[in-house]
């Protein structure tokens, strides 16, 4: 990189352009940080020269913030008086392109040039009083007591006072962390003996209080109006997660310059951004670049979200598998329906690693997390795009990055690019993550502890198939059973309703933690083993009629009930309207491509149609996708076809008109075929019943 220049980070009011070049004092180049009264709108990295002529100023200050401004941060009020001409220059500078020098520069601390750039004349999204809702403040540290000390004072000035702070000493031995905190009244220290991040912030929660928690790292310093914009944004009830913009303090050594400039730094950007289970599907065949979403070392997570999705993945993060630990709770909200928001005026001034040291080690640790994080995240989900990210994508990329750093006419790059390489080589060694799958624990109710999942375990609700000859006939109930388990949300429901429940109690072995009411038409049901458990009670009632005030519960099945009922869309709206926010709606049924099970082979030992059909009590064959998309008005989060009729095929042969004892003996001979069927049963594999799974939004 040739001599190194340090770089001032300078602070300037959109309206007072003017005092820009002022603030350049000796250097060449700087970051130019453009702000209107406390809402920052962009950066760049500029020469002296842009500042000088006002023209140019103008321009570059109008390049720099219209994304800001594009996005509607600012209301009508505001107006930038530009000149005529709108073509901007383009210089050829990049930081460490400026000219040889070591001359000294004065620094501001942030926290001083934010306390007095107040709002002028400015409004911003309704930053007027905080909302009622209080925060807590939980901050992991190891051995770096300055820089803890710098975060908590930089909280002493926040806006919303947090309900409590938590600092989780992760190096509890060492007494300089206990004396930080004992200087700042009211702050909690609890140790925590067990290394890494994911386990300290995991701890810290457990002495949090409030709904919203914002996490920050140790080394940054906290905007004032940080936590209150954190908070604002949970104005919607199905935001999970606020993650706020991560601005460099300071870009005075070599190794703070490379992290920002050539490795991203942590901003992500100057516009509000809005995630949902789409950012994840859209990617196709690829990773879903959840990385590229927010920064940890600066967010705020709803307390609902740790019950829902779980907590921390202690395998990953820093002291663990290197990073990521952020990003793939991300993940997993997406994927289970809920938003994460990105709002960039909730911010905090990172400083970053200043020696060269230190920035490879975390070259290191953020490509080893990275890829443990794909792993971790395939094992959950099941997406083929974190493994083609990890074993072809990231490979590609580092063989790119050795042409830019070695290649004819690279641009030196002090040395990342083998720390990388080792990273991704560790992080190889994490793939059992993608294997043995990990369910993070979750955040109890009463607040006091971590508990399992909510959802019972596969091999557990397998092995209670209520079915008779569950390894013969039974086999089909079992393929239902696990389709019904892969669409289940893994959330801990209280209350469930199940629908035409009959005498199997199939939600309650799904949801064995849940108290379940289940309503069939036949009082005689009532007595079944499965409806007199001390969890589960019986209700004689109609699926078209329910007895139940709106919103009662959390949860509602419908296993192979709706093609039995003549008025169906009434049934479905009766579920809907008992149906909580934020619930869930499972629904099995035959599909457009299920036949009543007497298929060519079996069809001369077996009863006509019109016989089966008033058998069965259907009065419908079954659905597609898109009927059932018109009865309830919208798509279902997630569906997954099973049962195909090798699966089926004992089942079949036990309706059949054979005498008895050959129906049994065809079942048990048949058994191997239906259990090859269920071995081969894969997510892509043409069912003739689907398993349907519908999230009643949030208010």
């Amino acid at each position: 990189m040739g001599d190194f220049q340090p770089l001032p980070v300078i602070h300037v009011d959109v309206r007072d352009l003017a005092s820009a070049p002022g603030r350049m004092g000796d250097h060449a180049t700087a970051v130019l940080v453009l702000w209107a009264g406390d809402v920052p709108l962009g950066h760049e990295y500029v020469c002296a020269w842009q500042l000088e002529h006002p023209t140019i100023r103008a321009h570059t200050a109008a390049h720099t913030i219209v994304s800001a401004v594009g996005d509607g941060l600012l209301h009508d009020d505001f107006t930038v008086t530009l000149a005529p001409e709108r073509r901007r220059p383009s210089p050829a500078i990049h930081p460490g392109s400026s000219p040889a020098g070591d001359g000294e520069w004065s620094t501001v601390e942030p926290r001083e040039v934010l306390r007095a750039s107040t709002p002028r004349d400015v409004r911003t999204h309704s930053s007027e009083g905080a909302p009622d809702a209080v925060v807590s403040v939980v901050i992991s540290t190891r051995g770096r007591p300055e820089q803890l000390d710098r975060c908590l004072r930089s909280l002493q000035d926040a806006t919303v006072r947090p309900r409590e702070v938590v600092v989780v000493d992760n190096a509890p031995a060492s007494p300089d962390v206990q004396r930080v905190v004992a200087a700042h009244p009211g702050v909690i220290r609890v140790p925590e003996e067990r290394r890494g991040l994911s386990i300290s912030r995991n701890t810290g929660l457990l002495h949090a209080s409030s709904d919203v928690i914002a996490f920050f790292d140790d080394d940054v310093v906290v905007h004032p109006r940080c936590l209150e914009r954190l908070v604002e944004a949970f104005d919607e009830a199905d935001v999970m997660a606020v993650l706020g913009l991560v601005l460099p303090a300071e870009l005075e050594t070599r190794a703070q310059v490379v992290f920002e400039s050539w490795m991203g730094g942590l901003g992500r950007g100057y516009r509000r951004r809005e995630f949902d289970r789409r950012f994840v599907e859209s990617a196709g065949n690829r990773a879903a670049p959840v990385w590229t979403m927010g920064a940890g070392a600066n967010m705020a997570i709803h307390r609902a979200a740790f019950d829902h999705v779980g907590t921390f993945d202690e395998r990953l993060g820093a002291g663990a598998a290197g990073c990521s630990e952020d990003s793939e709770l991300w993940h997993r909200l997406l994927l289970d329906g809920w938003r994460c928001r990105y709002e960039p005026r909730a911010l905090v001034f990172h400083y970053h690693r200043r020696g060269m040291d230190e920035l490879r080690r975390q070259s290191h640790e953020y490509v080893r997390g990275h890829v443990a994080a794909l792993f971790a995240q395939y094992g959950r989900s099941r997406r083929g795009g974190d493994l083609q990210r990890a074993f072809v994508a990231m490979p590609l990329y580092l063989a790119r990055r050795a042409l830019t750093e070695f290649g004819p006419g690279a641009v030196p790059r002090p040395g990342t690019w083998r720390t990388e390489v080792a990273g991704y080589l560790r992080g190889l060694r994490t793939f059992p993550f993608a294997v043995r799958r990990s369910t993070a624990p979750r955040l109890s109710r009463d607040r006091g502890s971590l508990t399992a999942t909510h959802k019972s375990r596969l091999p557990e609700f397998l092995a209670r198939n209520p079915y008779p000859h569950r390894w013969t006939e039974g086999i089909f109930f079992r393929e239902k059973m696990r389709a019904i388990h892969t669409v289940a949300p893994d959330r801990p429901f209280r209350d469930v309703l199940e629908l035409g429940g009959g005498r199997s109690g199939l939600t309650a072995l799904l949801y064995p933690q849940a108290r379940v009411t289940n309503v069939d038409l036949d009082p005689a049901l009532g007595d079944a083993a499965a409806n007199r458990q001390a969890r589960v009670t019986f209700v004689c009632a109609d699926v078209t009629g329910l007895p139940f005030e709106p919103e009662s519960f959390d949860a509602v099945t419908m296993f192979d009930v709706l093609e039995h009922v003549e008025n169906d869309l009434l049934a479905l709206t009766e579920a809907w309207r008992v149906l909580r926010p934020g619930g869930a709606l499972l629904v099995t049924t035959p599909n457009e491509t299920w036949r009543f099970p007497f298929v060519l082979p079996l069809r001369r030992i077996g009863p006509a149609e019109d016989d089966l059909i008033a058998r069965w009590a259907h009065v419908r064959r079954g659905y597609s996708g898109a009927e059932l998309q018109r009865l309830l008005g919208r798509p279902p989060a997630g569906s997954l076809r099973f049962n195909t009729p090798l699966t089926t095929l004992g089942h079949d042969v036990s309706f059949s008109d054979l005498p008895r004892p050959a129906r049994r003996l065809g079942t048990v001979l048949l058994a191997p075929l239906g259990l090859i069927g269920y071995a081969l049963q894969t997510p892509r594999t043409p069912g003739t019943e689907t398993a349907w799974v519908w999230l009643k939004p949030l208010r």
